[in-house]
């Protein structure tokens, strides 16, 4: 492969926000032109007028902006027809014309109303769904007087008869459909746009697309589009079907089944490492378990590796990448999500990379700043109830060592605490830290002992003296 010809392209339409299954295409196609050192193409396909949406558009740039999936040919970069597909449809036009002038495609007159009288006929015949070639044998001439004349047809690919189309999928190898299997797809409407099969695989061709990664339930549409560029005396690109990302049933993704959005991920405080981390494992099995830069996962890409079978999606995965992306976040990026002020100034940075490990989002940072800085209570019911049988006398020890104690050195603040108390283990270490920040994990008690002030560990570990001494109910 020469590394320098190779360019992808994403081509979404502007109809919806991008789930994490489209995601993954962008993803898959931007690490394959990375990793060639090759060109990524964003191409916009709004030649659905009604489906499409300026506004989304911006919003597609501010998506993959955000991901890190820069272009070198798109929004920005080139003139719009370069890759707005609604400024091409010249192009389209021109090119189903030669088509049709040369007997490679036909007007077709039929009806809505017969074509899904034909449908119902085949499916209750339990035959596939295809369109019959009524109109395949027409005079072409005959039949562009009747379009010239005002009537409603649109324009047919006509496929080969007999034979075997047959193409090397980059992640799905050898590949073979029966012409006579196959219909005669639309590739212009009647109100003269180009419909998707038809201008997908015209424009890939026209910008010089030589691989295109695309979802599996485009695979039928390949051999349509093989036909159709060799018609047109055009390179056909590399195909690679990719497997559909599915969810815990079995149900490829789509926002009309919940599927999270990017705006949905970004709400929810994902960082764009985490995600792309985890997609660029989605189907692929990627070595390293590090968090990796996108120029890291780029240059270990390989389309073979690429797996066949569904890939499920799971947000306890997600999670997984997110507390690693958090974990290495840099502390300026995330101090603007500290809006409670009960931080010392001089702890703040110390405060954040004590707890980003234990962060699934930036707005965490507050809650911990109140259980570790602010003077209130972090105890619920449940856990002041788990606190009494202890007793008093163990939160007086408590206090008692952590005030005459040094607290910059775990070890041995740790031995007097096992020694006063004569507990070890969980059974000394959980009920403090309970009793300091209200949760029965967080990042190591050392660290949290030594940051939070004197007065606050005072406050908290009296607080659970006064709830083992009282034994009555408490509502904190």
């Amino acid at each position: 492969m020469n590394d320098q010809a190779v360019r992808t392209r994403f081509a979404p339409s502007p109809s919806g926000q991008l789930h994490v299954g489209n995601l993954r295409t962008a993803l898959f196609n931007w690490l394959l032109a990375r990793h060639h050192r090759g060109e990524f193409v964003l191409r916009i396909e709004d030649s659905d007028a009604a489906r499409s949406d300026a506004g989304r558009i911006e919003r597609l740039q501010n998506d993959l902006e955000w991901l890190g999936l820069g272009w070198d040919v798109g929004p920005g970069i080139g003139a719009p027809a370069d890759w707005q597909q609604s400024r091409r449809a010249d192009l389209h036009a021109e090119a189903a014309e030669r088509l049709r002038h040369r007997d490679a495609a036909y007007y077709c007159f039929c009806s809505t109303e017969r074509l899904a009288a034909l449908r119902d006929r085949q499916k209750q015949a339990g035959h596939p769904p295809r369109y019959d070639g009524c109109c395949a044998g027409l005079d072409p001439v005959h039949a562009a007087q009747r379009v010239a004349a005002g009537e409603s047809a649109v324009l047919r690919l006509r496929m080969p008869d007999e034979g075997t189309i047959r193409f090397t999928d980059a992640v799905r190898g050898e590949q073979s459909f029966r012409a006579a299997d196959l219909d005669d797809p639309i590739i212009q409407r009647a109100d003269g746009s180009a419909a998707f099969l038809f201008a997908n695989a015209l424009d890939d061709a026209l910008m010089g697309i030589t691989h295109v990664l695309r979802g599996e339930d485009h695979l039928s549409n390949t051999p349509r589009q093989i036909v159709l560029l060799e018609r047109l005396g055009q390179s056909v690109p590399v195909y690679g079907h990719l497997s559909l990302v599915v969810d815990d049933q079995g149900a490829p993704l789509s926002k009309r089944r919940g599927a999270p959005g990017v705006h949905d991920l970004q709400d929810e405080g994902a960082r764009p490492a985490a995600i792309v981390n985890y997609l660029a494992r989605l189907g692929n099995p990627v070595p390293a378990d590090a968090l990796e830069s996108l120029d890291a996962l780029a240059a270990d890409f390989d389309v073979a590796r690429l797996s066949r079978r569904p890939a499920r999606f799971d947000r306890r995965q997600l999670d997984y990448w997110q507390s690693l992306a958090m974990a290495a976040a840099p502390v300026a990026s995330l101090r603007p999500a500290l809006q409670v002020d009960c931080v010392p100034d001089d702890r703040i940075t110390a405060f954040i990379q004590l707890v980003q490990p234990n962060l699934r989002a930036a707005d965490e940072l507050n809650d911990w700043a109140i259980r570790l800085f602010a003077p209130q209570s972090v105890l619920d019911a449940a856990l002041a109830d788990r606190l009494r049988p202890l007793g008093a006398a163990f939160f007086e020890t408590l206090i008692r060592v952590l005030e005459s104690a040094p607290t910059d050195d775990w070890k041995p603040l740790r031995a007097e605490l096992e020694g006063a108390t004569e507990r070890r283990g969980g059974a000394l270490m959980k009920p403090l830290r309970r009793a300091l920040t209200g949760l029965d994990h967080g990042p190591a008690l050392g660290d949290i002992i030594h940051l939070m002030p004197a007065d606050i560990r005072r406050m908290r570990l009296q607080q659970a003296a006064s709830i083992a001494a009282s034994g009555a109910d408490t509502d904190a």
